[in-house]
């Protein structure tokens, strides 16, 4: 019987036991992954066979390691117990949080597809750790909170006389808010950006050092971070706005925009056609505006448009913020010239009688592609390899 190829289309392919007998049974191997483990041993077997690797890391890895693969945000504390010395992947965002050399030292490999985060006065006895992505080192000597704080009652309450590392902003948005107490007892903050009220300013910019970026909600305003101009908005937070980021004023803001009477975006607002003479009564402040089509769709991780889809929107649809957005061929180029627009969207999958038409209407858009991409296989390499003399396999990790 003749030999067939094999193909793996794998996130993680684990090569640290394959065989000979194995090796010397397909006619030629080709493996598409993310990452390739072997050992030294299996790595030289494996040079002696047809064996194509396309792969972002090879990793030697010894045979008796334990591989734990994390999906997601990940953190290592005092409390992680490990019974095998182990290779971590993280295809996400990993936290160090532990001083304890001995839950450190049964790592001996950390890979990590997205952020590290961890204190300086633990960077001595970190296992060896490669990173696809950017990393967060924080001061030891200060209590490491999310991201983004927003300032309330609550944490005022809790607050103890130290340094909080905050890594992007601390938003301090009502003036009711103790901050001589915060003052009062050594609290501090270490973070890039500080939105603070009004009335609070002189008092609250002692709680930050002179490097942060201090931006101030003007009196009368309400902070709110939420992108989409709508009623449930106004309800939630008055006529008078100050929104962090950008804001879209599309055709379901019309009630809003009527009721709106003063606005500050510190980013920039998208807003329909139609609504910008509107918009300029209230003389609104912003650092930026584009003219958006019709109504928007965003943050989904994977949208498909159709004829049917895209009449509901006569004046238009903006995508925004889509992981793999796909592009039925009923529609046609000229329609997506004039009704469809796409933003900060990973992948669009179109025909090659669409792509120029879509290229045209794209605003920073990872790739534009003529050739079909299944949600999984594809995005690993796949491609439709598979025919009669070739066995495929499609796994997110594979054990050879």
């Amino acid at each position: 019987m003749e030999k067939k190829k094999l193909v793996i289309n794998a996130a993680v392919c684990d090569a640290r036991s394959v065989s000979e007998a194995t090796l010397d049974s397909y006619k030629e191997i080709n493996i598409n992954a993310a990452t390739v483990l072997v050992t030294q041993e299996t790595k030289d077997i494996m040079a002696k066979y047809n064996v194509n690797m396309n792969a972002a890391e090879v990793m030697e890895v010894p045979k008796e390691a334990e591989i734990m693969i994390q999906n997601g945000s990940y953190e290592i504390l005092d409390s992680t117990m490990l019974q095998k010395p182990t290779v971590l992947i993280v295809n996400g965002n990993l936290n160090i949080d532990t001083k304890s050399q001995e839950v450190l030292d049964k790592f001996i490999l950390i890979q990590v597809n997205g952020q590290l985060s961890y204190s300086t006065n633990i960077k001595d006895k970190l296992p060896p750790i490669k990173v696809n992505g950017s990393i967060d080192s924080y001061p030891g000597d200060a209590i490491r909170l999310k991201s983004k704080l927003i300032l309330d009652k609550t944490f005022i309450l809790r607050a103890k006389g130290e340094k909080y590392y905050v890594k992007n902003k601390v938003v301090i948005p009502d003036n009711d808010l103790d901050i001589a107490y915060l003052k009062e007892i050594g609290a501090t903050f270490i973070t890039k950006k500080a939105i603070i009220a009004e009335k609070l300013l002189e008092e609250a910019v002692a709680l930050f050092d002179e490097h942060v970026k201090i931006k101030v909600i003007p009196d009368g305003l309400t902070y709110t971070s939420e992108k989409i101009l709508n009623n449930n908005l106004i309800k939630k937070y008055g006529d008078k706005l100050y929104v962090d980021g950008d804001l879209i004023i599309n055709n379901e803001s019309e009630n809003a925009l009527d009721k709106l009477t003063r606005l500050k975006v510190e980013g920039t607002i998208f807003i329909n056609e139609k609504f910008i003479d509107k918009l300029s009564t209230i003389n609104p402040e912003y650092n930026d505006i584009e003219i958006i089509k019709g109504a928007s769709i965003g943050d989904k991780p994977y949208l498909t448009i159709d004829k049917r889809k895209l009449n509901k929107y006569p004046e238009g649809l903006r995508v925004f913020d889509c992981g793999i957005v796909n592009i039925k061929e009923d529609i046609d180029p000229d329609e997506i010239e004039e009704k469809l627009e796409f933003v900060d969207c990973g992948v669009i999958n179109c025909s090659e009688e669409q792509k120029s038409a879509v290229e045209i209407v794209s605003k920073d858009v990872g790739m534009i592609t003529d050739r079909p991409i299944d949600k999984f296989k594809d995005l690993l390499g796949g491609f439709g390899l598979s025919d009669k003399d070739t066995k495929v396999i499609n796994a997110a990790n594979y054990i050879m």
